[in-house]
């Protein structure tokens, strides 16, 4: 960490935060909806492998801000708002999580259901099939970082050292979120193998990497506070891949989810934010009604009613930080209903 982040966490966000201007921040921004997204919950910390999971105790203090602060709604209230100008009479956010690990049944949930607070759960379709040893891509991908720092990792005609590769500067993110649908499959396929990826992230603590089964999606859905939706089902970016394999994606995921829970499934959020305006209207057409991106692909987006975009909580910055971020998105990633 750089001098000036060291002092912007620890003394200049904490100042902000206690003369209220998080407050201020908020205020000013016109737009009275924000829907705010997380990944996972953790007992202890997990930063040093990925910034994806939030450390409980800190999740706890979120959540009692969020509580104390603002109107929080479900995604479907806050569609139903929207599609018939329905202007909520306080700032107003929706909270939801992403890809589907154990740890949102296990860790979040509980302080989700202690605080009250509706929650939607977006679960990549694989997790149903889990048997145990399903894992999501980035978590093979951080594996990689966490047990190869500083050596060269050869995939083709590829050499990334920690995980820039030397010839073009491009990121291995990048590689595999822009991979078409068998490309991907075959490059995580040989990076797996080669580094033995699977075994590696397995030894690591379950709460990092495991994902529900479809008894757990089951006991998470019996929740009543909780909302199941799809987050597709391998995690591809469906905007980069063949529209072919992306109905397959959207119909496979929602088949399976809907099947376990014996809910219709409705809500879909689009893995890395990844979409475009046929895929949007393919999913429509299979009956996923609404959808979340990351941020707005098209400019005409903004006004489309069947799609909102979401603002992301950090779990390797501070409380302060955080929520300063959030009250700035109300400016940049809120919406006005």
């Amino acid at each position: 960490m750089s001098i000036t982040k060291g002092i912007a966490k620890k003394i200049v966000f904490p100042t902000m935060m206690g003369v209220g201007m998080d407050v201020v921040v908020r205020k000013f921004s016109k737009n009275n909806l924000l829907n705010v997204m997380y990944h996972g919950v953790v007992e202890k910390d997990s930063t040093f492998f990925s910034p994806r999971h939030i450390e409980k105790s800190k999740f706890e203090d979120h959540l009692k801000y969020l509580k104390k602060n603002f109107k929080i709604i479900s995604f479907h209230e806050a569609f139903e708002m929207l599609k018939n100008n329905i202007e909520p009479d306080r700032k107003t956010i929706t909270l939801s999580f992403d890809d589907g690990y154990k740890n949102n049944l296990e860790t979040a949930l509980p302080l989700l259901e202690k605080y009250n607070i509706p929650t939607t759960f977006f679960i990549s379709g694989i997790c149903v099939e889990n048997k145990g040893e399903e894992c999501l891509w980035p978590d093979i991908i951080a594996a990689l970082r966490y047990f190869y720092k500083d050596e060269m990792i050869v995939l083709r005609s590829y050499k990334f050292l920690n995980l820039i590769d030397q010839n073009s500067n491009i990121h291995i993110h990048d590689v595999f979120k822009d991979a078409d649908y068998e490309l991907r499959k075959e490059l995580l396929s040989e990076l797996i193998k080669a580094y033995d990826l699977k075994d590696k992230l397995f030894s690591l603590d379950k709460e990092i990497w495991e994902l529900v089964t479809a008894t757990d999606l089951l006991e998470l859905s019996k929740s009543k506070i909780v909302d199941i939706g799809s987050h597709g089902y391998m995690h591809y970016n469906l905007g980069n891949v063949e529209i072919d394999k992306v109905k397959s994606e959207l119909v496979k995921s929602k088949e399976l989810i809907e099947k376990t829970i014996q809910k219709p499934i409705d809500l879909l959020a689009y893995p890395d934010g990844s979409y475009s305006d046929e895929v949007k209207e393919l999913a429509m057409s299979l009956g996923y009604n609404y959808q979340l991106a990351v941020d707005y692909i098209n400019v005409t987006d903004v006004k489309d009613k069947r799609i909102m975009n979401r603002h992301c909580m950090s779990a390797a910055t501070t409380f302060g930080s955080n929520m300063l971020m959030l009250s700035k998105s109300f400016h940049n990633k809120g919406i006005k209903i």
